[in-house]
């Protein structure tokens, strides 16, 4: 952040509630201000960077700044992407959005962000909270096959309301921006399948998501067995590869199969299992 919010973080990387307090009383702009680079407010900066700090420093903090003025749904929707659940509940009960405000990152969600960034966790207090399943992906992410399937009309066609691509870094570049339903579809399997959810995996597939497919809205264009696979989740990619995945596909981004995403994730006894799958699955080929 720019050089006038460094005292202050500082203070916070020290865990000195006291000398953080007195900047901000002394100078309300750190609250109110915006920097031009790295994370945009302090109170953003609170939220990511201070993430392992005792949950009462936190909060001490937070109320610092929240009191000078501080805005409170931005930093609200980056508790997502620490999966900081000390400050997402303190957020909440000083009046943040609990599913978002229009113009805060394009209509993202706090719900959205812990579910793109795997932090389990924060996912259930916020569905605790009442948090709402308002889309085809979100239903797929929490696996709430109920609510997946009320997106689809009686004739299997997806309704307006399953939405359209979306992801957290702001406004879709052109060639990932789609409301298309196959793009919708493929986008949702993706998140079902990072999620661990097998019912909503297979209720996707069989109303048409692609399983090869690299879904948009996702910064590394994987397939969903490449998002199994960094997640390290051995009976999802299994239940890819038995429904017609190919472990031998690239993805769009870094090159390198899912057996390669779950080596960079170390989880290495999968990355081995799906070299043996992928190995089989050439011998069947050649046979």
């Amino acid at each position: 952040m720019d050089a006038h919010f460094q005292p202050a973080i500082e203070a916070m990387h020290r865990a000195d509630v006291e000398a953080f307090s007195g900047l901000v009383r002394e100078d309300r702009s750190l609250a109110t201000g915006r920097s031009s680079e790295s994370h945009p407010t302090l109170l953003q900066c609170l939220v990511l960077e201070g993430k392992d700090l005792p949950a009462e420093t936190q909060i001490a903090m937070a109320q610092a700044l929240v009191d000078a003025g501080a805005p409170i749904d931005e930093p609200f929707v980056a508790t997502g992407s620490a999966g900081n659940v000390v400050l997402a509940d303190y957020l909440l009960e000083r009046g943040a959005a609990l599913d978002g405000k229009p113009d805060v990152l394009r209509g993202w969600t706090v719900l959205e962000e812990a579910l793109y960034w795997g932090f389990p966790e924060l996912v259930g207090v916020l569905l605790q909270r009442g948090a709402r399943v308002r889309n085809l992906r979100i239903a797929a992410g929490v696996g709430d096959v109920a609510r997946l399937r009320a997106f689809f009309d009686a004739h299997g066609g997806l309704r307006p309301e399953a939405g359209r691509i979306n992801w957290p870094f702001g406004k879709l570049p052109v060639d990932q921006q789609s409301d298309a339903p196959q793009a919708v579809l493929d986008n949702a399997l993706g998140y079902a399948a990072m999620g661990d959810h097998e019912r909503a995996t297979e209720e996707l597939l069989d109303a048409g998501a692609a399983i090869n497919a690299y879904p948009l809205g996702f910064h590394y264009r994987g397939t969903a067995l490449h998002w199994a696979a960094v997640r390290g989740l051995r009976a999802m990619c299994d239940l890819l590869l038995d429904q017609g995945a190919d472990p031998s596909l690239h993805d769009l981004t870094v090159q390198k199969t899912a057996e390669g995403w779950a080596a960079y994730a170390n989880h290495h006894e999968l990355a081995a299992h799906l070299a043996s799958r992928a190995a089989r699955r050439r011998s069947e080929r050649s046979a």
